[in-house]
């Protein structure tokens, strides 16, 4: 039996911790109640589908000369569940920030675990676009060439695979995007906050007057056309660093509200 002295150094074996060793817990804590970024958005993306589906069913059938081959229909189905994924990145800043404060997480810890799940669900969402347009290009559009996936503007110029990633792509800019703007929200009142959006729109709409003024519609129209899908998932993942950064910015200071 071996005696330890009292005045003996207590050796701590527990590793310290950061905020950076607490990112996978954040990152779970988006998980916890998988409604919010995977079932919601999941029942939307098969639910619209549906819905369109049926509603290109009957357009074909109430067309009787139509001649399916020759007069593709295409549709923006697959935007719903994008809409449906920002507004639950919106819903992570007023509802999950406060909880994950409470539980002591650093707004660092918060945002960056909370960017990671966004992430995570862009990719997922970049699988199913592309599953869904194999789906619809392998039936020639369930048999009436109907897209709502396999859209000339997103699968024309790098394939069923570029545009999963322009999908995923669009769905990370549209929840960072989301979720700056929350993160505003919860930072000044809401007429500053309206008053900030009609800002940006009116300082958006004169950048556009001023392209057009110098390279014309017709310039404008001729880039927009020369993208592909992976040079527009480029530019899409540069505005979610642009706007996760800022995000960042105006919650680092940020406190609970009761």
């Amino acid at each position: 039996m071996t005696a330890l002295s009292v005045d003996a150094r207590v050796v701590d074996r527990h590793r310290p911790t950061t905020w950076a060793t607490r990112i996978p817990a954040a990152f779970r804590l988006q998980f916890i109640v998988p409604t919010n970024l995977i079932i919601v958005p999941a029942m939307v993306f098969l639910l619209v589908w549906a819905v369109s589906i049926g509603i290109t069913v009957w357009i074909h059938a109430a067309a009787g000369d139509r001649v399916a081959s020759a007069e593709p229909m295409y549709g923006g189905a697959s935007q719903a569940a994008v809409w449906t994924l920002g507004f639950m990145a919106a819903y992570t800043v007023t509802q999950t920030l406060p909880f994950a404060m409470a539980l002591s997480f650093s707004r660092r810890t918060f945002v960056v675990g909370s960017y990671l799940a966004f992430m995570a669900v862009s990719v997922g969402f970049g699988a199913a676009y592309t599953l869904a347009a194999w789906i619809e290009r392998v039936t020639n559009g369930f048999g009436i060439h109907a897209y709502q996936f396999d859209t000339p503007f997103m699968t024309s110029t790098n394939g069923l695979v570029g545009g999963g990633a322009l999908a995923a792509a669009i769905a990370l800019t549209v929840m960072t995007v989301t979720f700056m703007f929350a993160a505003v929200f919860r930072r000044i009142s809401v007429l500053t906050f309206w008053t900030l959006l009609v800002a940006l729109a009116a300082v958006l709409g004169v950048l556009i007057l001023l392209i057009v003024q110098n390279v014309g519609w017709s310039g404008l129209g001729g880039w927009f056309l020369r993208q592909t899908a992976l040079t527009g998932s480029a530019y899409l993942l540069g505005v979610s660093l642009v706007a996760g950064a800022f995000g960042y910015l105006v919650l680092r200071r940020d406190t609970p509200v009761s």
